[in-house]
């Protein structure tokens, strides 16, 4: 059974998918099979011929070439199951680790007269192999990419030419339905500058309303502080007038911002009430003004006009329709119920108070001023009781006076007992007005009570009333109580808890239109849609397809404390995106390729299954609610069939995809990590844009370029335009809505068996040598996988170690630096591979000469520790050599395998005079020529490429 399992497994390392399932169909033993006692030597018989095909086509591959190999392998054992298998040895693609021209030419040969499908042009081989139950054999290689993008989609051809950018098309989207005509300043009734405005307005009519009535009923002079705030206030309404002007309104469910409509809507409303209190404040104002300081006899001949300015003071009262207006506005927009039920009862409050304050004020007017058919006042009969000099109560302080009418007021209100009583016709009516209203707000005070706990008790009923037959269901079926106790409590928490109110469940939503339905959806989920940097790209391109995503192939889903998201093994239909709550991820070794059970936890706006909308993706592991969840999911279909109804978007979309796809099936070990629901390797947003077509880079460039432009000069936006269009600088828009430029970079970390470091020192150009201490690496290209940059890597730079390294993984490091030119951030992405030299490895490159053995004594150095360093650095690289790779011409690099002691030196403030110091007397070699190997390219050398097999130190 052992042997069994190793033959199976050693099938799936060397043979196509197609002949997998063909052999797996005929390998896999049975409790029958199993008991056959030949069935183990006939196990260990096809492993023998295996071994013996595959090492005759390799030899044959290495001495005679492709023709050669073919013939081999027709001419190979006999039965057409040893066929199979000579057509399994072949590679799947050139592309792989060590596959030659002559090994592809060969698969293409035996391909042609088989069954064996073409693998995609990308594919390479997957070096580790697992089982797993849910996940098909040569997995993540064979996962075809989503029906609908295509592998080879279209090339991004923008609808925007020049400069144009792809926010210039939809200007104003952002606000769809919004009714603009040439109004370029206007204040957005929802916006938080408005808001503030109000609530300042609020709070002066709240001191107008307050202030007003006391000092007409008493007879305050406005001097002083209250001239100060009295002049404020008027001036602010008089400003308040014209910024009206330019607040905008809804108008069918859509904002009007045009400003003839906007001074129509307000003239034809509260224009005329607020100026008619405008110039009553001004009236007022003025005429006291004009009279202050004038003499006794002109005082007296103009009495009647200050009369009549304190009269029009009492229309600054019809501002409190005003404050009703802005009291509700804020309520309806602003507040949850459970908050706009106790704003209700706050307000009920201190307008009871308010009108406790202005009854009192009304109470002492009729009291001291107004006429008597008695000829007695209320003011005249009251007394302070118990003094022994009893003052007239007009005698007493304004304080006293104001407290006994409040009291009178306050009493009436809220029918309790008072002290003061009317005396004449005039104050007997205001006291039937003053227990009318009274009453009026006490009945208003109990029906909200009234209803509030109603309410309460309706909600408690329903809930109990579950619970009750809960209960009586789990007694007649007698469930044991170690069962039936943890029901009825998740019951109850589940009960506990609000559940958020679901579209459909809001019936006013129907009478809505479908366009401003779409609005709202793309406002309350695009909050966590556009995190994603590609769909806030797609929006800043066509808003309103965005509004009609939302509407078809984005929503919420709430999950309860303790349920399961997705399963291993199910095909995953859409992707999700966690908005609040807490989730964990869990993977198991037997339906990935994780050897331990690992357990993650999910933050809070972290996506699941984002491979769902780009590739047939199933899932690996297994996502579970801790705590109630609130997700959105974005279904895979729907959103293809949104983005076709817009080309730029959909080649966008496509070129996003098939990026996507080739990192799904290049990622596994030993050059990226398995995938998983929660990553996979290398598709964050930058590094696909590094690697997409330079159509799809420039549109994504100038779509960032138009957002910049609202925050930088001119001559700064022309000059990274012109960046953009010739593809030298990629820029992008990230989740959070920053433009940054992005640099990818691909290097190579590799040791010896000493743990030196190879390092490039240097570059030479004819006979000039300068320093350059750094790993070898490329510049990340368009479509270019970073396997595929290594590849270059070893083509360009390191032919002499190609196929000599054994690659152990990937890391990744970003660094952020300030463009001082264009004032934006880059990020400068490395990918690093760790590499190991294979043992006994021949390195057939050129090694430089040198005319003295090197000393630190040529590098001046006044610092005792630089000194020390030196002669340190001096030991270490006496015995290193360099190599010299030829680049273009007279051109090239110096490489070295360098001990990590002097790589820290020479990566120190210092190090570059070290190291120029080090090549100063370097000898290149006198003739490079495509023959590494020949004798005759190191005559002017110490070092000839059969003197040494690895780097010696």
């Amino acid at each position: 059974q052992r042997c069994a399992q190793i033959f199976c497994a050693a099938l799936d390392v060397l043979r196509p998918s197609v002949i997998r399932y063909r052999w797996r169909a005929a390998c896999t033993p049975s409790p029958q099979r199993m008991a056959d006692e030949g069935f183990q030597s006939r196990v260990i018989e096809e492993l023998r011929i295996l071994r013996e095909c595959s090492a005759r086509i390799e030899a044959r591959l290495r001495d005679g070439g492709a023709e050669m190999a073919a013939k081999v392998a027709v001419s190979s054992p006999s039965s057409p199951r040893r066929l199979e298998l000579i057509e399994a040895v072949t590679p799947l693609s050139s592309n792989a680790v060590g596959v030659t021209p002559a090994q592809d030419c060969m698969y293409q040969s035996l391909s042609k007269d088989s069954d064996i499908t073409t693998p995609p042009k990308d594919a390479v081989v997957c070096s580790q192999r697992f089982v797993a139950s849910t996940l098909p054999p040569d997995w993540p290689i064979i996962i075809p990419i989503r029906s609908g993008l295509g592998q080879d989609g279209d090339n991004v051809r923008t609808r925007h030419s020049g400069r144009v950018s792809t926010r210039s098309a939809n200007s104003g989207a952002a606000k769809s339905g919004s009714k603009r005509s040439g109004n370029s300043f206007w204040i957005d009734p929802n916006s938080r500058c408005h808001m503030a405005y109000s609530i300042l307005c609020l709070v002066i009519l709240l001191y107008d309303l307050t202030v007003t009535p006391f000092a007409l009923a008493w007879g305050v002079e406005f001097d002083g502080v209250l001239a100060v705030s009295m002049w404020f206030a008027l001036l602010f309404w008089t400003m308040d007038i014209f910024v009206n002007f330019t607040v905008a309104y809804y108008d069918e469910g859509e904002v009007v911002t045009d400003f003839d409509q906007l001074r129509r809507h307000y003239t034809s409303g509260w224009f005329f009430a607020d100026l008619v209190v405008l110039l009553c404040d001004w009236a007022s104002t003025l005429t006291g003004w004009l009279l202050n300081g004038s003499s006794d006899g002109r005082a007296l001949k103009m009495m009647r006009f200050v009369k009549l300015g304190r009269f029009l003071r009492i229309a600054s009262m019809l501002r409190m329709a005003r404050m009703v207006r802005i009291i509700e506005e804020m309520a309806t927009q602003h507040m949850s119920d459970g908050v706009r039920l106790v704003y209700h009862m706050v307000n009920l409050f201190l307008c009871i108070m308010w009108a406790s304050h202005l009854l009192a004020c009304l109470w002492f007017v009729v009291g001291t001023s107004a006429p008597s058919d008695t000829g007695a006042h209320w003011v005249d009969l009251h007394s302070l009781i118990g003094a022994q000099d009893v003052p007239h109560f007009l005698d007493c302080s304004w304080m006293y006076q104001y407290t006994v009418s409040l009291h009178w007021a306050s009493g009436n209100i809220a029918l309790g007992s008072i002290d003061v009583y009317p005396v004449n016709s005039g104050e007997r009516i205001l006291f039937v007005v003053a227990m009318m209203l009274g009453f009026l707000f006490g009945s208003s005070v109990v029906s909200l009570l009234s209803t509030a706990m109603m309410d309460y008790q309706m909600t408690r009923r329903g809930k109990t009333t579950k619970l009750r037959a809960l209960r009586h269901y789990l007694l007649e079926n007698d469930v044991p109580l170690h069962v039936a106790i943890p029901v009825q409590k998740q019951a109850e928490e589940h009960m506990r808890r609000k559940e958020p109110l679901a579209e459909h469940t809001v019936a006013a939503l129907q009478l809505v239109s479908t366009a401003l339905r779409a609005q709202l959806r793309f406002e309350i989920q695009g909050r966590h849609l556009l995190k994603h940097p590609a769909f806030r790209l797609w929006a800043n391109m066509n808003t309103k397809l965005m509004h009609r995503t939302c509407m078809k192939a984005v929503a919420f889903k709430h999950l309860p404390s303790k349920d399961d998201l997705f399963a291993p093994g199910a095909f995953a239909e859409s992707a999700h995106v966690l908005v609040a709550g807490g989730m964990s991820y869990t993977q198991y070794p037997e339906s990935s390729p994780e050897v331990f059970e690992i357990v993650r936890r999910v933050e809070e706006g972290q996506w699941f299954c984002e491979a769902a909308l780009w590739v047939e993706w199933t899932y690996v592991g297994k996502a579970e609610s801790s705590t109630p969840c609130e997700l959105l999911a974005v279904d895979a279909e729907a959103l293809s069939r949104c983005f076709q109804e817009d080309h730029a978007v959909r080649d966008i979309a496509k070129e996003y995809g098939r990026q996507f796809y080739k990192r799904v099936i290049s990622a596994f070990p030993p050059q990226a990590a398995w995938p998983t629901d929660l990553e996979v390797p290398f598709t964050e947003y930058c590094d696909l844009v590094v690697t997409m077509n330079p159509h799809a880079q420039r549109t994504i460039g100038m779509d960032a370029v138009s957002l910049l432009s609202e925050r930088r000069g001119s001559k700064v936006i022309e000059q990274l335009s012109r960046e953009v269009e010739t593809s030298k600088s990629i820029v992008l828009v990230t989740g959070q809505g920053v433009v940054i430029r992005v640099v990818s970079l691909v290097v190579l970390r590799a040791e010896d068996a000493c743990g030196n470091v190879l390092m490039q020192v240097g570059k030479w150009e004819g006979d000039q040598v300068t320093s350059a201490l750094q790993f070898p690496g490329v510049k990340q290209e368009a479509d270019e996988l970073v396997r595929e940059a290594l590849d270059r890597i070893f083509a360009m730079r390191l032919p002499f170690l190609d196929g000599k390294l054994d690659l152990l993984g990937t890391s990744r490091e970003n660094e952020w630096k300030e463009s001082k030119e264009f004032g934006v951030q880059t990020r400068y992405t490395r990918v690093i591979y760790s590499a190991r030299l294979l043992p006994e490895v021949r390195l057939d490159a050129p090694v430089c000469g040198r005319q003295a053995p090197y000393s630190s004594g040529g590098s001046k150095c006044s610092s005792g520790v630089a000194s020390d360093a030196g002669h340190l650095l001096a030991r270490l690289l006496d015995a290193v050599e360099i190599y010299a790779v030829v680049s273009v011409g007279e051109t090239g690099n110096l490489y070295a395998w360098l001990p990590p002691e002097a790589v820290a030196i020479l990566s120190g403030h210092v190090g570059d005079r070290f190291l120029q110091t080090w090549l100063s007397d370097v000898i290149l070699p006198t003739q490079l020529s495509a023959d590494v190997a020949s004798e005759q390219s190191f005559d002017d050398c110490d070092f000839k490429p059969e003197s040494f097999t690895r780097a010696t130190v």
